[in-house]
């Protein structure tokens, strides 16, 4: 069943049973008030004619009316003599002196009350009202409500149905457009604004987020295979030919080594690119690591000590002590060693190289920077992504272009920021900045 369909045949279920309730309790209500109003009646009558046949000594009048505002009258003797009434059913009661009776008499129910009228120095004589309970009354008030909450309730349903189609009309033409975007795989498109329902439009405005993200990833994921098949058609291409060439064309040894060499170098690449693939998509589908209080301070220092800067190079170490921030040892290593290549990579011949650690404000903030060769404004923005190389004719050694995209990961894994600052001719500067922790923390 659909969502607007189900939400009126529950809304209705519930009209239905509050009209029932109505129903049920009105009809209650009114039968103990008209019960109620019929003895009250029956009583004050019969008192009052009472009080005519008493004011008469015994004696009742010859226009005494037995028929009163619906009450049938009877008088009878003391020994339970009936002497005259207009009952309009035959009674076998005794007296009950006082009391509201309830007896059936020819199919139909009666209230009965005897009240007596007292004589001095006679016996008393009683009189005796008799009317009905009022079912006819009872069954007219109960259709009546019965009625009105049957109209009430085809109402009620009647807006609800209305009210309903008009509030899934704007979720329906979501849907329709959603299913259009699906069959025409066309992710560009997007859903159109619900200015009139503010819950509405919020979805719709997340949905086109999602479509964003979406149409990002798959453009991502296209110009990464363009990528990978671009990386991996060089390489193989050289394979093939120098394979070629050594069985085919090589007159001599030297020919075929030379080939040989060719190939080992590329399939090195390959391997290259293919652990450098793995690597990289790994991180990126890792949620999260196990993190643990670490000595940046330490950990740089060291890493940096240990690293195999060129000999003309002249690096320049600025880490502060004692700054902590939650990490893993293997990867905060893996984003000295990308960043310390690249610095090596597109630096100059007989430049700089400045590795700094600073913290602030619960802040860690590692930097390396180089004097090299830069890269443009346009390149910057696309630093991060995989394969992406700003100039690679120009840097001393051939890269990948997964190094960056491979820190940012690990970044990201860690619950840190990346950012980059780069200006043609004048060096490339990377900052990577963490949550500084307590060296106790758990």
């Amino acid at each position: 069943m659909k969502f607007g369909k189900r939400i009126v045949a529950i809304n209705s279920l519930i009209i239905i049973f509050l009209a029932a309730v109505i129903v049920i309790a009105a009809t209650v209500a009114g039968g103990r008030v008209i019960g109620t109003n019929t003895r009250n009646n029956l009583m004050d009558t019969v008192s009052s004619r009472a009080a005519i046949i008493s004011e008469a000594k015994g004696v009742v009048p010859d226009d005494f009316d037995y028929t009163v505002g619906g009450v049938y009258l009877g008088v009878y003797l003391s020994d339970g003599t009936l002497k005259n009434a207009s009952f309009p059913a035959e009674l076998d009661l005794p007296i009950k002196q006082g009391m509201v009776s309830t007896v059936t008499a020819e199919g139909r129910q009666y209230y009965v009350y005897d009240f007596a009228v007292s004589l001095e120095g006679r016996d008393d004589i009683y009189l005796r009202g008799m009317v009905p309970t009022s079912n006819v009354v009872w069954w007219a008030a109960a259709i009546a409500v019965t009625a009105f909450a049957a109209v009430l309730a085809a109402l009620g349903v009647t807006l609800n149905v209305l009210s309903v189609r008009r509030a899934v009309r704007p979720i329906d033409r979501m849907r329709r457009e959603i299913h259009g975007i699906i069959s025409s795989k066309d992710f560009t498109r997007r859903l159109s604004k619900v200015p009139a329902d503010a819950e509405l439009d919020s979805l719709a405005a997340d949905y086109n987020a999602l479509l964003d993200s979406l149409g990002e990833a798959l453009s991502n994921h296209e110009r990464f295979t363009s990528d990978v098949a671009h990386e991996l058609r060089t390489p193989l291409t050289v394979i093939l030919s120098e394979a070629e060439y050594a069985l085919q064309e090589a007159s001599d040894g030297a020919e075929k080594d030379a080939s040989l060499s060719v190939i080992l170098r590329q399939s090195k690449r390959l391997k290259a690119i293919t652990d450098g693939l793995l690597e990289f998509t790994r991180m990126a589908n890792t949620v999260a690591v196990p993190l643990v209080p670490l000595d940046l301070s330490v950990l740089t220092a060291g890493f940096a000590a240990d690293f195999a800067f060129p000999a003309e190079t002249k690096v320049e170490l600025d880490i502060r002590e004692g700054i902590f921030a939650a990490a893993d040892a293997t990867l905060y290593e893996r984003i000295l060693q990308n960043l310390l290549d690249n610095a090596v990579k597109y630096g100059r011949a007989g430049g700089h190289i400045w590795v700094r650690l600073r913290g602030g404000e619960g802040k860690a903030e590692l930097t390396v920077a180089d004097d090299g060769i830069g890269m443009s404004k346009e390149a910057a923005e696309h630093a991060f992504e995989r394969f992406y190389r700003a100039d690679a004719s120009r840097s001393q050694r051939a890269g990948l272009g997964l190094g960056l995209s491979l820190v940012r990961e690990i970044v990201r894994l860690f619950g840190g920021e990346i950012s980059l600052v780069s200006q043609p001719s004048e060096g490339t500067a990377v900052t990577v900045t963490l949550d500084m922790v307590p060296p106790d923390a758990v």
